[in-house]
């Protein structure tokens, strides 16, 4: 059995929850639901099974909040996510991946501002100022092990873009290069994959095909050749980050501003236990 056969029946499936379903729904805010919930299901059946897909904000330690994100996958065994009002707001440590959903990027207007949205995300101090240590295992930090999302891809949230179709694929690298060069490299995006058209990341001499801008020599473009199979290189590309990033273990007092309490001191023992300890001697 070949994957990529059955992954184009399944991807025919999907265009029709993702773009035929959503386009009949005349509310755009509906319409969006619609295609959030289409590609939420299918990353929830084929990515790990450790993580989250939800939708809400990013926050971290010094009280900097993303923009609304359409997409937040994030690490479900170390996980606290923060709710008020039905609206969810996860530590920026927990979190893998953040993607903005569009049903068309028809504009560099539109373009921009999905990116900004992503760069909401990946802006905010996973670090929580040179604190936070990378998890290795279920409540295990070793020592020596250096969390530094500022210089590694692994340790920094993933941003992509998804949309059905989008403009020229010249327009949108012409894009992503306009905005890259105003922007630190650690804050691009790393993925964008319009199903219906091409799917835009990096290459590197070293590792080929990778998300990582921070490793990048080139932009990578697939050709129409690739059409029936990006909704499956998406996923690839996705899963394999998923697999390979790191999160790291949220310091809850920092989240809560408690860095001292008022309190009083104890001892140990009643007077009476002291005093029936010292007559012993």
């Amino acid at each position: 059995m070949k994957l990529s056969n059955v992954f184009r029946k399944i991807s025919k499936q999907f265009d029709i929850e993702f773009g035929e379903i959503a386009k009949e729904i005349s509310h755009r805010v509906k319409s969006g639901e619609a295609r959030e919930y289409a590609l939420r299901k299918i990353l929830e059946k084929y990515l790990s099974q450790r993580v989250g897909i939800d939708q809400g904000f990013v926050i971290d330690t010094q009280g900097q909040e993303s923009k609304q994100i359409d997409i937040i996958i994030y690490d479900k065994t170390v996980a606290t996510v923060f709710e008020v009002s039905d609206t969810k707001y996860f530590p920026c440590e927990i979190v893998l991946a953040a993607g903005e959903v569009k049903s068309d990027i028809d504009s560099k207007k539109d373009l921009k501002e999905a990116l900004d949205k992503i760069k909401s995300v990946k802006g905010l101090d996973r670090s929580n100022r040179g604190q936070n240590r990378i998890i290795t295992g279920p409540g295990i930090s070793l020592q020596g092990l250096i969390f530094d999302p500022l210089t590694q891809h692994r340790d920094q949230i993933l941003g992509f873009i998804f949309t059905r179709t989008s403009m020229t694929e010249e327009t949108i690298l012409e894009g992503l290069q306009e905005y890259n060069l105003g922007t630190e490299r650690r804050l691009w995006l790393n993925l964008f994959c319009a199903y219906k058209n091409f799917l835009i990341s990096y290459e590197s001499d070293r590792n080929g095909l990778t998300p990582s801008a921070m490793d990048a020599n080139r932009m990578y473009c697939t050709t129409k050749d690739e059409i029936p199979n990006l909704l499956l290189l998406f996923i690839c590309i996705l899963a394999t980050f998923i697999n390979e990033g790191h999160v790291a273990r949220p310091n809850y007092f920092s989240y809560a501003n408690i860095i001292t309490t008022m309190h009083t001191d104890h001892s140990l023992k009643s007077l009476q236990q002291a005093k029936g300890n010292h007559e012993k001697r």
